[in-house]
């Protein structure tokens, strides 16, 4: 029996708001990050814009690839199946300690070349230099923290995980002031200060959430971390094989917004401080169509673990609608409050103008956006994650970034900043379209797969 529509959204928003308060709390760090480098200096701020740029998609690529236990362990729970669940936590976490460890060292060895490329200035090259390799000593911290969320998400244990996250956020403003402006015989460093603090946050979050997930009374059943097994390789690369294509997935989108921000570094710290304040504002609000996403995969997961895909089919169309519900309030929000939430991050006219203009074209994604966003999720729950990744290469990297590009930058008459988000709003519509055109294929051959095999 399908859940008529206001039971299926008490469902959906029981589980994403909690959800939603750790996005907030983790995206919150970044916005303090922007808050107190823009305190202590354009040079800072513009660091932290490039920094960030080159970190968050490694960042959200290893969270990404971690997500693949959701959907095992979602499953996993409606089957009844404990073994199951604690199994793909223990091989998640030996996967973990391996993407981590290379991605910590693949961002210690490639900024400074990556950097070159992008045609970023001295003066911003040094500090985001320091600021990134505290960054990747947290990375390991980073994929096992993930690891450890996905599984206590796919069992509806979202509140503990929220609280940790709110606990590390209030936890990172007085480090970012200490290290940031400097306090008593601790010397101000300026935005790499931010490096250090988020390298202590990320451990003390991940030894937090290792610690309930093991002793707490929430986990006696299953016991996700008693009787350690062994690695095995097969099941690390069954893991790997759904993760990454999820990470690689979110990867290609993020690291278009980030690579936008190192094209246009060459153009001068006050359009790299007004894309990053443009970007801090509108991935805030991005967190509630994602955590919808995330929230859809561990109900279509679960369903399809029960093995009910016609359920499965109403969960997602509900949770779409109920997506694009959330996106016209943020286009609302960006368009209507854009000066006086941009007014917060800086008082340099050039940059506040420029960014309060390219808030309008992130107020104009926003429905496309909750649509692919909320899609990909969807197809999560399903265990379909190639076609995903390949749709999204598609969207953003032939279709979004070289229109923004040319648009940008290429033209006698180049615009600039405002070019390359017109490329992020076409891309992301044609990714809505084709990720929303996958997710009814593969609903209706699982319903078909169900009808004939009954």
């Amino acid at each position: 029996m399908i859940k008529p529509f206001n039971q299926q959204t008490q469902s959906l928003l029981a589980l994403m708001l909690p959800i939603l308060g750790t996005q907030l709390a983790q995206t919150g760090m970044g916005v303090v990050d922007t808050l107190v480098a823009g305190m202590a200096g354009t040079i800072d701020l513009a660091a932290i814009a490039v920094g960030s740029s080159i970190w968050i998609p490694i960042v959200l690529m290893v969270s990404g690839i971690m997500a693949a236990i959701t959907p095992l362990v979602a499953h996993a729970k409606g089957a009844k199946n404990k073994q199951t669940s604690r199994t793909a936590l223990q091989q998640g976490l030996y996967l973990a300690l391996i993407i981590g460890s290379a991605c910590m060292a693949l961002l210690i060895f490639a900024t400074r070349p990556v950097m070159e490329l992008m045609s970023v200035t001295p003066e911003i090259m040094a500090p985001t230099e320091e600021y990134l390799f505290y960054i990747a000593l947290s990375l390991p911290a980073v994929a096992v923290y993930q690891a450890l969320r996905s599984y206590n998400e796919a069992i509806n244990l979202t509140k503990p995980v929220t609280a940790i996250a709110v606990i590390s956020l209030l936890l990172n403003i007085p480090l970012n002031m200490v290290f940031v402006l400097g306090y008593g015989p601790i010397e101000a460093m300026g935005g790499v200060g931010c490096g250090l603090a988020s390298l202590i946050i990320f451990y003390l979050a991940t030894f937090a959430l290792a610690i309930f997930t093991g002793i707490s009374a929430l986990h006696q059943r299953v016991k996700p971390l008693s009787d350690f097994a062994k690695p095995d390789p097969t099941y690390v690369l069954h893991i790997a094989a759904i993760g990454l294509p999820i990470g690689l997935a979110i990867f290609v989108e993020t690291s278009l917004f980030c690579v936008i921000a190192l094209l246009i570094a060459r153009l001068g710290p006050d359009v790299v401080a007004a894309h990053q304040i443009t970007l801090s504002i509108s991935s805030l609000l991005f967190m509630v169509p994602l955590s919808l996403a995330f929230a859809l995969t561990v109900l279509v997961g679960q369903s399809q673990g029960k093995a009910n895909p016609i359920e499965s089919r109403a969960i997602w169309k509900n949770a779409l609608l109920v997506n694009l519900i959330f996106s016209g309030g943020n286009a609302a929000i960006l368009y209507f409050l854009r000066e006086p939430v941009v007014s917060l991050y800086s008082s340099d006219m050039a940059v506040v103008s420029l960014a309060t203009h390219l808030l309008i074209f992130a107020a104009l994604f926003q429905l496309s956006d909750s649509i692919q966003v909320g899609a990909a999720g969807a197809l999560r729950g399903y265990k379909d994650t190639m076609v995903t990744l390949v749709l999204t290469i598609i969207s953003f990297w032939l279709v979004g970034l070289p229109l923004g590009y040319y648009l940008g930058l290429s033209q006698a008459a180049p615009l600039g900043a405002e070019g390359f988000w017109i490329g992020l709003v076409v891309g992301l519509s044609v990714n809505a379209v084709l990720l929303l055109a996958r997710l009814r294929f593969i609903s209706r051959q699982a319903i078909t797969h169900a009808l004939q095999t009954h």
